[in-house]
């Protein structure tokens, strides 16, 4: 599976502007098919200094890029994580910890710069809506959710929040406070969580609708 979306990726990351292509896409790692939630970024960051277009990279760097991303999200191990990028990850990681479950992680376009507005501003059109190219684009997501099939899905991004919920019609449901799909997963929509952003009090709200589900 991993390795079919990847060759998405890359045929959809080869149709990007010149000034999009100056780091290496991400790609998907090995996914956890046991993961009960899934947590979803909108980009991963990288290098935002003006570099010219890579055109090619050998698979042995796709590799090497793979295992990065892997690292940086989980870590070497449990409960210490070494390696993990944790001003991010450790919030994410630590809800898991704290409900017994495991988790996933993935991002919805594999543009790598550390600024989202960089993303953003290629994301999105003047209608308001998403360019075909980059809707095509999260069909490479469909297939994710659909391969782990997590209990919920929980998005560490605004922007990410919006364009899940147009791009699936989730619905909102009183009795659980959370969105849902066609398939009766449930979505916590979110704002990033990391960097210090989330407070006790918001933690203490996610755990508690977080156990209603899963």
């Amino acid at each position: 599976m991993e390795e079919i979306l990847n060759k998405e990726i890359l045929e959809w990351w080869h149709q990007l502007p010149d000034n999009l292509r100056g780091n290496m896409p991400t790609f998907i790692h090995p996914l956890n098919t046991n993961a009960k939630i899934l947590f979803v970024g909108l980009n991963p960051s990288g290098d935002i200094t003006p570099k010219p277009a890579i055109t090619s990279f050998s698979e042995v760097e796709i590799q090497h890029k793979i295992k990065q991303e892997f690292q940086a999200i989980f870590g070497d191990g449990v409960p210490d994580r070494n390696g993990q990028y944790k001003r991010y990850y450790k919030p994410i990681s630590s809800i898991a910890d704290d409900l017994g479950v495991e988790f996933e992680h993935c991002d919805l376009f594999q543009m790598s710069y550390k600024t989202a507005k960089i993303i953003v501003k290629e994301l999105i059109g003047d209608n308001g809506l998403l360019k075909p190219l980059h809707n095509k684009h999260l069909s490479v997501f469909s297939e994710i959710l659909k391969f782990i099939s997590p209990k919920l899905v929980i998005t560490n991004n605004v922007i990410t929040a919006d364009i899940l919920k147009g791009y699936l019609q989730l619905q909102f449901e009183d009795k659980t406070g959370l969105y849902v799909d066609k398939t009766k997963t449930y979505f916590y929509l979110n704002g990033i969580m990391s960097y210090g952003r989330q407070t006790k009090y918001d933690r203490e709200r996610l755990l508690w609708q977080i156990k209603k589900v899963i």
